[in-house]
């Protein structure tokens, strides 16, 4: 990646080369307050895509869990599910404009943003906050002329703005494969410092200084669920949504063992001694166990009867059957489906008569709500990141051409093919949308790749038909004097 000097022409390198490889006393202090702030939210980010990835380590009541099965591995795929459903409705398209993109859609294609995208939506909503950094690329190795990089929060963090929305500064790491960190970035509005490890001393030194003067950071942050009392942004993986995972495995661990007891359930026998089974006082504990099985596995009919002649008394306790562990887990997925707003067949809770499409659309209300409220809020992140791409590409931007740039997104609900295509035929045939134009495309829910394609068909098909449309217009022209003026042109040899 190039330095933001050879970004704006290269302004100042020679000066800066021997006197700014260290820090004034407030960077001091930023980059210090920066390191703490990734450190104090680690621990957290850390439990949530535990959750997220079916990790976490689920503390035990101790009651009615035998010491041996309480570390058995049981996970529950909840929280990725409550995530994933609602990253999976923000399909970011690219950016929009009343005219001129300004060559945004070519930043979009060559950085691979509708995948790229993707993964910064979907750490916004485990963690509630992600970062995007921009920059230019290097050619000569391959990267795009601007360079847009999806950072973990786990690895990048920023102080905002309050009046302005913006980043104040942000710090971004880079960690090596034992988990320290190698390489540190510090972006400031009108300097980029970057930091590497000393493998002499083992800290961070300033390795390079570009003071590129733009007045902007060049990094984004994408916030989830920010209200005005927490700008730090909010995870869908909430205290509510880990205790009810949590205390689903702690029920779904309870049905484990009443399976092991329903498979080989307990017997009894009256009026029999240890010795029949091969046990005494002196017994070990496994051989006591060992005895337990061979007499579950059928070794009851070979009993004798006792000294005095008594035939011993043989039963079984009958096992409780799952059904209250299943209705148990059924009511935490329906708890987790009203926190999460997501239905509860998204959970694997199904009813014997399948839902109407009107009620699976109602189901969904909640959820395309809140993906279209994630839309607005991601949106606001990715159109600051069209701005730092034309500002790190041309050095500056045009702010009255540039308040026509929106963010385009995919429709959040789940209409069909044949729902969609009734939509926009009526559209059309009302004329507030014109057949051919690129927002109708959009609207049918067509790629890029065939809008192009129907737009070179179209301009194909217009030029073969243009022709004979002229010769069906002039033969309806019913002015005299246009008549003698085109006999008098065609006379002259005119075409």
């Amino acid at each position: 990646m190039k330095t933001f000097s050879q970004m704006f022409g290269g302004r100042g390198i020679a000066a800066l080369a021997m006197r700014t490889l260290t820090l004034s006393e407030d960077e001091e202090r930023l980059v210090g307050q920066l390191r703490g702030q990734i450190r104090k939210f680690a621990n957290r980010n850390k439990l949530k895509n535990d959750f997220y990835e079916g990790k976490q380590i689920t503390r035990q009541l101790d009651i009615a869990v035998p010491p041996g099965l309480k570390d058995l591995a049981i996970s529950m795929g909840w929280p990725g599910t409550a995530v994933d459903v609602l990253e999976e409705r923000l399909d970011l398209l690219g950016w929009t404009s009343v005219q001129d993109l300004m060559g945004l859609d070519d930043v979009f294609r060559e950085n691979s943003l509708g995948v790229e995208a993707g993964r910064g939506h979907l750490d916004a909503l485990i963690t509630g906050t992600d970062f995007i950094t921009v920059g230019r690329g290097d050619t000569d190795y391959g990267e795009p002329e601007v360079l847009i990089t999806v950072e973990s929060a786990s690895s990048a963090t920023a102080l905002r703005n309050y009046r302005t929305r913006r980043l104040d500064s942000a710090l971004s790491q880079t960690r090596g494969e034992n988990g320290a960190v190698e390489m540190e970035t510090l972006y400031l509005p009108n300097s980029t410092i970057c930091f590497q490890r000393n493998e002499r001393t083992k800290k961070l030194d300033v390795v390079s200084r570009d003071d590129h003067n733009a007045g902007r950071v060049f990094m984004a942050r994408l916030v989830n669920r920010d209200r005005a009392s927490d700008l730090e942004g909010r995870s869908e993986i909430t205290r509510p949504v880990m205790y009810y995972t949590d205390a689903a495995i702690r029920t779904m661990l309870g049905m484990e063992i009443n399976r092991e007891f329903y498979t080989a359930p307990s017997r009894y026998a009256l009026g029999a001694e240890p010795e029949q089974f091969g046990v005494n006082e002196n017994s070990t504990q496994a051989e006591r166990t060992a005895a337990g099985w061979n007499a579950a596995m059928g070794r009851f009919n070979i009993i004798p009867r006792t000294e005095d002649g008594q035939m011993p008394t043989i039963g079984e306790f009958k096992p409780a059957p799952p059904t209250p562990y299943s209705d148990q887990v059924k009511m935490y997925s329906q708890l987790l489906s009203a926190e999460t707003g997501i239905p509860s067949t998204y959970l694997g809770f199904f009813t014997d008569n399948p839902a109407s499409a009107d009620s699976i659309r109602q189901a969904e209300y909640r959820l395309v709500k809140r993906a279209e409220r994630r839309q607005g809020t991601f949106g606001q992140g990715w159109r600051e990141v069209a701005y730092l791409s034309l500002l790190a590409r041309d050095g500056k931007v045009n702010a009255d051409e540039f308040r026509k740039i929106g963010v385009r997104w995919r429709d959040a609900s789940t209409p069909t093919r044949a729902a969609t295509a009734d939509a926009g035929q009526k559209l059309v045939a009302a004329e507030i949308l014109r057949k051919d134009s690129p927002v109708t495309y959009d609207y049918m829910g067509f790629s890029e790749q065939d809008q192009l394609r129907l737009q070179e068909e179209n301009r194909l098909a217009l030029a073969s038909e243009l022709p004979s449309l002229l010769r069906e217009k002039a033969s309806q022209v019913t002015n005299q004097q246009a008549i003698e003026l085109a006999s008098r042109r065609n006379a002259n040899g005119a075409t």
